[in-house]
């Protein structure tokens, strides 16, 4: 894991669906994608212009304010959305001609996008989202060890009687919002969201429950800048660390798995679902199907356990402490600068450097020697990643 905040960034919630029509050329046409920072990149076609989006099953469509301009595109009313911080704010909707795929396999009439504006695009060189909005007449398999996205018209019958297949639960708002087991008795709600980089995290109003119950355990606590969301940074909160003995989703089973509390709306299982199995959405059954590749690794297990004790982000030309953990906490906190790692001087990183990369001080390290300067005087502290 990256000494960077975990990036949900820009999985939303917004109020209602969007209602379009789809013109189908044939009944089934294959996606590729491209995988940066961990997120699905694809290639779509709007109103004649290709542009790279961002494949978000737990977002809405959305569109950057340049691309809006240079499609010529007119509000036509607005949404609120709220964001990963929770934070609520109205947004132009525009909606775009034809929106074509696979190279014209599949063409969408008249669909909204939102028009949103975060650091996040152009980091990624890509101009919006597209999200399960666009996909509620069909059918979806996810398979990301050939990093393609088969796109079928309709629901599938295979979906629709596969015992393992997992409802969707109400209010998801067009997001695949199922439930999955916590243990031998307790369930959670959770959404597959590809645009979140992670593997599963929490829900804070589900954990004191399941701890309760006996289903999790707390491993590690700590604190934490806020998320940033399509609506800024959300407030300063708590860090907790979990860790669940067994977990069952449709078809696979995870075992001593260790997650995190987000602060997201609902639980989320991000883009690394998809390096343990594929992933099926039947948007018109309203039905998920996770299936197990045969090679599960252990070893990508294990890398979904490790987290640092202190991440950093940048600030003011300088490298902050952006959460610490229990471990550390009263000798750094939040704010404090990060200037040499293992006697070396930091790189200095933009924000998008940030966002995408680890630092190449730490790449391969599972423990380092940080100087901070805190509030007290400079320090020189053991930070582990565990």
């Amino acid at each position: 894991m990256m000494i960077i905040p975990v990036k949900r960034l820009l999985t939303m919630a917004a109020i209602g669906l969007f209602s379009f029509t789809n013109v189908l050329a044939q009944k089934t046409v294959i996606l590729p994608y491209k995988v940066f920072a961990n997120k699905m990149i694809v290639e779509v076609t709007i109103n004649g212009k290709l542009v790279p989006m961002i494949f978000d099953t737990g977002g809405k469509n959305a569109m950057d304010s340049k691309l809006q301009e240079s499609l010529g595109l007119s509000a036509t009313h607005s949404k609120d959305v709220i964001d990963v911080s929770r934070s609520k704010k109205s947004m132009d909707v525009v909606t775009v001609n034809t929106l074509d795929i696979a190279k014209g396999g599949m063409a969408f009439k008249n669909v909204p996008f939102l028009v949103i504006d975060t650091e996040i695009f152009p980091c990624l060189r890509v101009r919006g989202l597209i999200g399960s909005d666009l996909w509620q007449n069909n059918t979806i398999e996810i398979d990301d060890q050939k990093k393609v996205i088969t796109i079928t018209a309709g629901g599938s019958t295979a979906m629709l009687n596969n015992p393992k297949a997992l409802p969707f639960l109400p209010n998801g708002g067009g997001a695949p919002l199922f439930s999955i087991k916590v243990g031998d008795f307790d369930q959670a709600r959770v959404v597959f969201d590809s645009g979140a980089d992670g593997f599963l995290a929490l829900r804070k109003a589900d954990y004191p429950r399941l701890e309760s119950q006996g289903a999790l355990f707390m491993i590690r606590e700590g604190s934490s800048v806020g998320s940033i969301g399509v609506n800024g940074r959300g407030q300063n909160g708590s860090r907790i660390l979990l860790e669940i003995p067994e977990l069952t989703i449709s078809g696979g089973k995870f075992s001593k798995l260790r997650i995190g509390v987000g602060s997201a709306l609902e639980s989320l299982f991000g883009y690394q679902l998809l390096s343990f199995g594929k992933v099926t959405i039947d948007y018109v059954h309203k039905k998920f199907l996770f299936e197990p590749f045969p090679e599960f690794s252990k070893e990508k297990i294990e890398n979904t356990k490790k987290y640092w004790d202190l991440e950093l982000r940048p600030e003011n030309q300088q490298m902050v402490v952006s959460s610490v953990w229990d471990r550390l906490k009263g000798e750094v906190e939040m704010g404090d600068v990060v200037t040499h790692i293992n006697g070396k001087k930091i790189t200095q990183f933009s924000n998008c450097e940030n966002l995408i990369n680890e630092l190449p001080e730490l790449i391969g390290q599972e423990k380092a020697l940080f100087r901070i300067q805190t509030k007290t005087g400079v320090k020189d502290i053991e930070v582990i990643k565990e």
